[in-house]
């Protein structure tokens, strides 16, 4: 009888077909795989992968792998993403939280009172908003999206992580409490900051599962953010931040249209590859 696949022989096996797809970090990729079908820990894995693996373990596996060599996103397999200090449910239909949007989080969060106000649009998973939840508990958090799945799964993320999050269905601030105009701390916003013609450029991870409205603003890119900038004078306390997640293309150009409206203290902040990323900008 021929010995049966060992872990690790499974997962190299599966790395190489991740790596000849053109996965981006296979071998992690592989392993997080395994992990997710053996429900062992990192630790587990290391220590124990020399044993035979499964017969129904190996065949989850090679199903997942088949799908991740489609491309389809890890988050989306695993059915969870980690975010800053959480970790999320994701679905598909629903904008997959990725970590250069943990420096926005991490923005708000060191901007926000322990007694302020957050409000969050196009919220998405909720991942921003959760992060900021737990990692300031006496602020308020409101969270929007105009999709009703993402309202959903955000409720159910605040609500598994035991965060208060108040999260409402529709179109950026139009659902937001009038009370809160003019005592905002922090609006933060990872919106659709794509043009039209950038979506075709997209990884397929992104490209092929992320919900087309999650991505792209429209011909420019800055229809969303334009409309955030607008609306941030009027929805800011004095001294309050918006704090907006843009492309690397034009974040310089979202920084000077933040100024144009008459917000100070304006700056581009990096992501964790280096990216222009985040345009920060104050209510005077």
């Amino acid at each position: 009888m021929a010995a049966r696949t060992t872990v690790v022989e499974a997962v190299c096996a599966v790395a190489a077909r991740l790596e000849a797809a053109g996965v981006p970090a296979p071998t992690v990729d592989a392993a997080l795989l395994a992990r997710h079908v053996l429900d062992w820990s990192h630790t587990a894995l290391v220590l124990r992968g020399g044993e035979p693996l499964p017969e129904d373990a190996a065949a989850r596996l090679d199903e997942l792998a088949a799908r991740r060599t489609a491309r389809e996103p890890l988050q989306l397999l695993l059915g969870t993403a980690g975010f800053r200090w959480v970790d999320l449910e994701v679905r598909p239909g629903v904008f997959v939280p990725r970590p250069e949007t943990e420096v926005l989080a991490g923005e708000a969060v060191a901007r926000l009172p322990a007694d302020g106000v957050a409000v969050e649009p196009c919220t998405g998973s909720g991942a921003v908003a959760c992060a900021v939840a737990q990692e300031v508990p006496g602020a308020r958090v409101v969270a929007t999206d105009v999709s009703p799945a993402a309202v959903d799964l955000a409720r159910r993320n605040a609500g598994r992580l035991g965060v208060r999050v108040e999260v409402r269905l529709g179109d950026l601030l139009a659902p937001v409490a009038p009370e809160l105009r003019g005592a905002v701390d922090v609006l933060v916003s990872n919106p659709p900051y794509l043009a039209d013609a950038e979506l075709a450029t997209l990884e397929p991870e992104v490209r092929d599962h992320d919900p087309r409205a999650a991505l792209v603003a429209g011909p420019t890119g800055h229809e969303v953010t334009d409309r955030l900038i607008a609306a941030a004078g009027a929805w800011l306390r004095a001294g309050g931040w918006l704090l907006l997640e843009t492309a690397d293309t034009r974040a310089r150009a979202t920084a000077r249209r933040a100024a144009a409206a008459g917000l100070t203290d304006v700056a581009v902040l990096p992501d964790l590859t280096g990216r222009d990323r985040v345009v920060v900008a104050r209510r005077g």
